[in-house]
C-alpha cells in the first residue's frame, strides 16, 4: 500500500514538473508579431527594435509591397537580424487573396499569431471643395478599408486560438476633427469607430484591441503616396477667402507643433507593453497633443468647446463666443 502511494506521489510530482517545464518553454517561446500596412517604412522602423530584443522574445514579420525594391533591406540594422528574428513578407495590399495568403503562410510556419500591428496612413489636407471622389476613395481605401481587410482575415485565426492582440497605430485625427483635414479625419474616425465596435466581440474570445494615438507626424505630408493623392486636387475650386483661413490654420499648427517629429521608439516600447500586458487598455495617447484631444473630446458632451477653440485659435475667426466674452468685459469695465 505504501509503495503504491509513493508511486502515485512520484507520478503527480513528475506531472507537475513536466507541466512547469512546459509553461516555462511556452513563456520562453518568441511572440509572433506581424507588422503590416501601407506605411511600410514606419512599420519597419517600429518593428526593428523588437527584432533586436537581446532575449529574442519576438519573431517579427513585416509586410512590404509586392513590387517593392530592395531598399528596405539595405539598412545594416535590418541586415543584422534579417531572417533571424526579422522576416520580410511581400504582400499586395490591394488584394484580399494576397492578404489571406500571407496569413496562411504564417500559420503554416508558426501555427500561431500573437499580435498584428497595423500602420496604414495617407494624408490629405485642403479645402473640401478641391477634393474629388477618387481622392476620398483612396483615403478610405488606405486608412480604413485596408485595416478592416486585415482584421477580417486574421480574426478567425485568433478566435480559433482564443488569444491575440489587434493594435492600430493612429493619431489625434481619429479623436478630434482638424480644420482642412475633413476626409482624412473622416477615415480615421471611421477606423476608430470600427475598432470600438469589434473590441467587445473580440474580448469574448480573449482577443484584445488597442489603439495607439500619436501626434500628427512631421514628414507624412511628403510621402510619395500622399503627394500622389494631393496633386489630384482641383485647385480651381478653391476660393481666396477660405485660402486665407487655411493658411492661418497651417501656420498656427506649425507654431504649436501640432505636427512634429515623433520618436517612433516610444511607439515600439508601448507596443511591446501591449503585447506582453495581460490586460492592455483599449486606447493610449502617447503625447500631450493627443491626450489634450482626448480630454477635450470627452469632457464636453455638447462638443461646442472644440469647435469654437479651433475657429478662434487656428482660423482667427471672431466667433459669437468671443464677442460675448468681449461684451461682458466691456460691460464690467463700464460699470467700474
Amino acid at each position: 500500500m505504501g509503495a503504491t502511494k509513493s508511486r502515485m506521489v512520484f507520478k503527480r510530482k513528475h506531472a507537475s514538473i513536466r507541466k512547469s517545464v512546459q509553461i516555462e518553454q511556452e513563456a520562453a517561446a518568441p511572440k509572433i508579431v506581424l507588422f503590416t500596412g501601407h506605411s511600410h517604412r514606419m512599420n519597419l522602423a517600429i518593428a526593428l527594435p523588437l527584432a533586436e530584443d537581446p532575449l529574442s522574445s519576438f519573431k517579427v514579420l513585416v509586410t512590404i509591397p509586392s513590387l517593392s525594391s530592395s531598399e528596405y533591406l539595405e539598412d545594416p540594422r535590418v541586415l543584422n537580424v534579417l531572417n533571424k528574428t526579422l522576416f520580410v513578407l511581400p504582400m499586395d495590399f490591394e488584394s484580399e487573396e494576397s492578404i489571406k495568403g500571407v496569413l496562411r503562410e504564417i500559420m503554416d510556419n508558426d501555427g500561431f499569431i500573437d499580435a498584428v500591428v497595423i500602420t496604414s496612413n495617407v494624408l490629405l489636407s485642403g479645402q473640401i471643395e478641391t477634393h474629388t471622389t477618387d481622392q476620398a476613395k483612396t483615403i478610405f481605401d488606405v486608412n480604413t478599408f485596408f485595416v478592416i481587410s486585415i482584421i477580417k482575415a486574421v480574426l478567425p485565426m485568433m478566435k480559433k486560438q482564443r488569444d491575440g492582440r489587434l493594435i492600430i497605430v493612429s493619431n489625434q485625427a481619429g479623436v478630434l476633427g482638424i480644420p482642412f483635414h475633413g476626409l482624412y479625419c473622416a477615415s480615421k474616425f471611421a477606423l476608430e469607430g470600427f475598432m470600438e465596435s469589434i473590441a467587445p466581440e473580440c474580448l469574448a474570445f480573449n482577443i484584445r484591441c488597442s489603439i495607439v494615438e500619436t501626434s500628427m507626424i512631421k514628414g507624412e505630408e511628403k510621402t510619395a503616396q500622399t503627394i500622389q493623392v494631393s496633386i489630384r486636387s482641383k485647385m480651381e475650386n478653391a476660393d481666396d477667402h477660405t485660402k486665407k483661413y487655411q493658411d492661418s490654420c497651417s501656420a498656427k499648427m506649425r507654431r504649436q507643433r501640432s505636427v512634429k517629429n515623433f520618436d517612433l521608439r516610444r511607439v515600439t516600447e508601448l507596443i511591446r507593453e501591449i503585447i506582453l500586458e495581460e490586460r492592455p487598455h483599449f486606447r493610449y495617447q502617447l503625447n500631450k497633443s493627443s491626450k489634450d484631444a482626448a480630454r477635450e473630446k470627452w469632457s464636453d458632451l455638447h462638443g461646442d468647446t472644440y469647435i469654437f477653440d479651433s475657429a478662434e485659435q487656428f482660423l482667427c475667426v471672431e466667433t459669437e463666443r468671443l464677442r460675448d466674452a468681449l461684451d461682458n468685459i466691456n460691460s464690467v469695465e463700464s460699470k467700474v
